[in-house]
């Protein structure tokens, strides 16, 4: 590895090696700083349970911001420069220490007793900080701690590391029971095992305190105290034997260091310290203690007592601004910098950590202060009734610990910023949870249990609006916390739910024909003919899926659900109120949109405004409200297999349809619906019939809008990933056509062609303009990753307003004048950086697109490209601004374009939205395709959609030869 270079970091020397891995000296390129890089090597990459404990030690540690832990600064996998082996290569960058380790002091003769609990009592000051947030190290030993030149403990190796279980009267502390490991299993070193941990018994706090004790030991023996020739013999020995009396080695070893020893290392986890922060304090006292006083200086109490109260004084005074200038410098040298760093990765839960510590140690500081503005924000709470407890924590850290905020009513106590996990709690009341930003005024109500229907989440009343939608006021109501499952509807079907007409109050309509009861129920079967949903066989699911969602139900079985269970389905007023609708980008990472299929309710933790699980993704779910016109019903939510921005889009389908997308929740509400809330929903949309295109002189003016000037580009290659099996990936920036801005593009160059490369250039859905970091591209990669596969480069843009470049909130739909100007800027500065590339085809450009109505606007103020292929595109059904309307600039988009839609598709209907783009299009008709498929607006990239699109570009942009 010497002399190779992993992302930025370049390779320098060899350091050491251990059971997790190979360490290394490297040279940060891009902060010119030496790092050490642990790399799990290759024979180990396929093995599970070492890479999951290398990765969870970067977590453990880089959770732990503390003087005595080492800094963990990233983790990341990628293919050495050079490398003829495509096997990315897992790695953990961390600290530079330039020490030794305890192991080798302790090996190199005898410590001094007040050296040796100087570092006794750093290392416990770290694990008390482990201790406090939940973390048992269970790997403590010599060998696991380093010393600076400045004699500056480090605690290292967290690869054995087990987090807490919270307690549930008090969530912002840890139980100090079994953390979350296999029972019976034994992990750790044997010379440094608690009996506890040689039995297979259930951890906590208290075995890493015995492992300090036999490191104690060691350090003022130098001998451990339990010996054996075989790990057998040493493990008989910890768990029957005691250890020899210290001074039988150590003499003169004060009596209070002895007996912190001895605590440490009883076999009965109960008689020993509690946990490391109880161990610290008592190492911390001893050293403010005076050692042996002189029986001759006893006779002269007048002039003793008070120089010695002097003598105490002092030192006392001495050590106090030792340590709070430690704390200081670390503050200052430590946490600032790593707050400002998780701020720029908008981390701002972990920065609020950090901060509080900070402020502990160097209160009023103006850079702290500065930083504060930042990454906290005052939160306003209030709860029905009042006094109850407020937990937080951010949205993404659903494992961390929660943050005790304050009893309610709160008024401006500082929480973190962002969007965040809300946990209300008190006595003889059911707990609630709910997520919020942490900038809005937060109202909870409690429920006593008896009050509580079972499994259902309340939603307080309130006023509600969605985009086009009537705005409302709706009371307070209940809603399930998971969807249906199939445990939950085969109660319905053994009950004779299918038999039993009283269940099913509303009229079969097909085609506009009432169906007779006999034609629906024998249409409700499942595979076998039985009686059930269409996924379902013999009148059953499948084993093992209890609590999976029951999918495969139309509308009407869903109803008659909601009947026999004596509930409702929801309103979309109702459904949409409970969801975080209006700020999703978090719930989607969180949440199944797998392609893969139905995953066990709760299973994702994607939680929703007011304590619902699975709202976004796994099954979609069907609502009471009928579309005004089309007979259909509304179904919210999306599915596993469709793109996760449609989460918040109103889709709708047959009342009848039994898709396995298909399933549902309940709602439950405390006074009858007013007839607005259940009535059908019109779906408003222009009439582009009754539309035309403005004349030529007036489409210049709006061109004008668009015009800049070219300047320098001044672009720069700012990564290179080789990781990936079928294409190399490089991240450029150049300059922006407007502002001091700079564009960020991701180029997926293929490995199996030739430059120079045809190449697309991507717009992306929705889901870009929610998420906050190209760390996100996979959700997204896959509607375009088909192309770098067969030969053809894509650069994946990220324009104004998506990614890194997001601009607050998501941009508002349908989006304002500025912001369409600037995706043309960046569109056509995208494509003046690659004519700057002599391993780009210029005269092969192709533009692609997933769920954009904007795609006439740059394909006709650009002309560059050659040919276009838009997915899930049409007309805006709302009214906007004439200077972005696509009405005006489809005539003017005259490259070949392929558009593909899907038939039911509800966001952008067929016949108001795409075919009046299509026949728009200033393409001649030969040049042109709109390809349609089955579906609702998510056209998925599957075998049929990726043949049209291959077919397309290389019918305009000619065939690519792969290698």
């Amino acid at each position: 590895m010497i002399g190779e270079t992993l992302a930025h970091y370049r390779i320098e020397s060899r350091l050491g090696a251990g059971g997790m891995g190979v360490v290394y000296r490297a040279h940060d390129t891009h902060l010119a700083r030496s790092v050490a890089i642990k790399i799990l090597p290759p024979e180990r990459v396929a093995d599970a349970e070492r890479k999951r404990r290398f990765v969870r030690e970067a977590k453990a540690a880089s959770a732990l911001t503390h003087p005595n832990i080492i800094t963990i600064h990233d983790i990341d996998a990628t293919v050495p420069s050079g490398s003829s082996d495509p096997t990315p290569v897992d790695f953990i960058v961390m600290e530079h220490i330039d020490g030794r380790s305890l192991e080798q002091l302790i090996s190199s003769g005898p410590l001094e007793s007040d050296e040796v609990l100087a570092y006794a009592v750093q290392i416990a000051s770290a694990l008390a900080a482990a201790h406090d947030a939940g973390i048992v190290h269970r790997d403590i030993k010599p060998a696991n701690i380093m010393l600076t030149s400045a004699s500056q403990v480090k605690v290292l190796d967290f690869g054995l590391a087990k987090l807490l279980e919270p307690t549930f009267s008090d969530p912002s502390a840890p139980t100090l029971t079994q953390p979350r490991t296999e029972q019976g299993r034994i992990m750790g070193t044997v010379a440094y095992m608690s009996p506890e941990q040689a039995e297979g018994k259930p951890l906590d706090a208290r075995t890493d305190v015995f492992s300090f004790g036999i490191m104690l030991y060691e350090m003022l023996a130098q001998q451990r105290p339990f010996q054996g020739d075989s790990p057998l013999s040493i493990l008989t020995e910890i768990l029957h034997k005691h250890q020899p009396p210290l001074k039988k080695f150590r003499p003169n070893v004060p009596a209070e260091l002895q007996r912190i020893v001895s605590r440490c290392l009883e076999k009965d986890p109960a008689a020993r310290y509690p946990s490391a922060t109880e161990l610290w304090k008592d190492l911390l006292a001893s050293q403010t203690r005076p050692v042996t006083f002189s029986l001759s200086l006893l006779r002269k109490p007048r002039v003793v007592v008070p120089a010695l109260l002097l003598l105490l004084t002092v030192l006392a005074a001495g050590i106090w601004f030792w340590v709070q200038s430690y704390r200081a410098r670390w503050a200052r040298n430590v946490a600032l910098p790593d707050i400002a760093r998780l701020l720029g990765q908008e981390n701002f839960d972990a920065a609020f950590r950090l901060g509080k510590q900070a402020e502990a140690y160097i209160p009023g500081d103006s850079q702290l202060l500065d930083l504060r503005r930042h990454y906290a924000m005052g939160a306003f709470v209030q709860s029905n009734p009042p006094g109850a407890d407020v937990y937080v924590k951010g949205y993404l850290n659903p494992e961390a610990s929660w943050l005790h905020v304050g009893k309610t009513p709160i008024r401006g106590i500082p929480v973190p910023a962002g969007y965040l996990r809300w946990r209300v709690i008190k006595e003889g009341l059911s707990p609630t949870e709910g997520a919020f930003t942490s900038y809005v005024p937060v109202q909870f109500t409690l429920h006593p249990p008896e009050g509580s229907p079972s499994g259902m989440v309340s939603v307080p009343r309130g006023g509600f609006q969605f985009r086009g939608l009537p705005t409302v006021e709706l009371e307070g109501f209940w809603l399930d916390e998971y969807e249906v499952t199939n445990k939950q509807f085969k109660e319905f079907v053994d009950q004779g739910g299918y038999a039993k007409r009283e269940y099913w109050k509303h009229p079969f309509v097909k085609d506009g024909k009432v169906l007779s009861w006999e034609q629906v129920m024998a249409e409700f079967r499942d595979t076998t003919g039985r009686p059930g949903p269409s996924t379902w066989q013999v009148g059953a699911y499948p084993p093992g899926r209890d609590e999976f969602p029951v999918n495969g139900v139309s509308w009407y079985e869903a109803a008659a659900y909601a009947e026999f269970a004596g509930k409702s389905l929801p309103t979309i007023y109702h459904w949409l109120r409970a969801a975080p609708t209006t700020q999703f980008s978090d719930i989607l990472r969180l949440s199944n949109f797998s392609g893969q299929g139905p995953a066990q309710v709760g299973s994702h933790s994607g939680l929703s405004t007011y304590g619902g699980y699975d709202m976004a993704g796994n099954v979609r779910e069907w609502c009471w409200n009928q579309v005004e016109e089309g007979g259909r019903r509304y179904i919210l939510g999306a599915s596993w297999s469709e793109a996760p921005y449609l989460f918040n889009n109103l889709g709708a389908a047959h009342p009848l349809d039994r898709s396995a997308t298909n399933g549902f929740r309940c709602a439950k509400y405390g006074t009858p619906l007013a007839g607005a809330l259940s009535a059908p929903v019109e779906s408003a949309s222009r009439d582009y019939t009754k539309e035309k295109p403005v004349s030529d002189e007036i489409f210049q003016v709006y061109r004008s809008f668009y015009s800049y000037e070219r300047t320098d580009l001044k672009s720069a290659l700012e990564s290179v990933d080789d990781s990936a099996l079928h294409w190399r990936r490089e991240t450029v920036t150049f300059n922006a056509a407007y502002g001091n801005e700079r564009v960020i593009a991701h180029i997926f160059l293929p490995r199996n062609a030739e430059p120079p490369y045809q190449t697309v250039v991507y717009f992306a859905s929705g889901l870009a303009r929610r998420a906050r970091s190209s760390d996100e591209l996979d959700l997204e990669l896959r509607f375009v990753d088909f192309l770098p596969r067969i030969g053809r480069a894509v650069l994946f843009l990220v324009y104004k307003g998506t990614y890194e470049r997001h601009i607050g909130r998501p941009a508002a739909y349908p989006w304002d004048k500025d912001l369409v100007i600037s995706w043309s800027r960046d569109f056509s500065r995208a494509i003046d950086y690659l004519e700057t590339r002599a391993d780009i085809d210029h005269q092969k450009l192709g533009y692609y697109s997933f769920s954009n109505p904007v795609v006439p606007v740059l394909s006709a103020i650009d002309g560059r490209v050659k040919a276009g292929v838009h997915i899930g595109t049409g007309f805006f059904p709302e009214s906007v601004a004439p200077e972005y309307d696509p009405l005006h600039f489809a005539p003017r988009a005259k490259e070949p374009t392929l558009m593909i839609g899907g038939r039911y598709d509800f966001i952008a209907p067929l016949e108001t939205s795409q075919m009046p783009m299509f026949r728009l299009l200033g393409a001649s008709e030969k040049d042109k395709r709109l390809a349609l498929f089955d579906t609702g607006h998510a056209v998925r990239p599957g075998p049929d959609v990726i043949k049209e699109v291959i077919e397309w570009f290389d019918r305009y942009l000619g065939p690519v030869i792969t290698k």
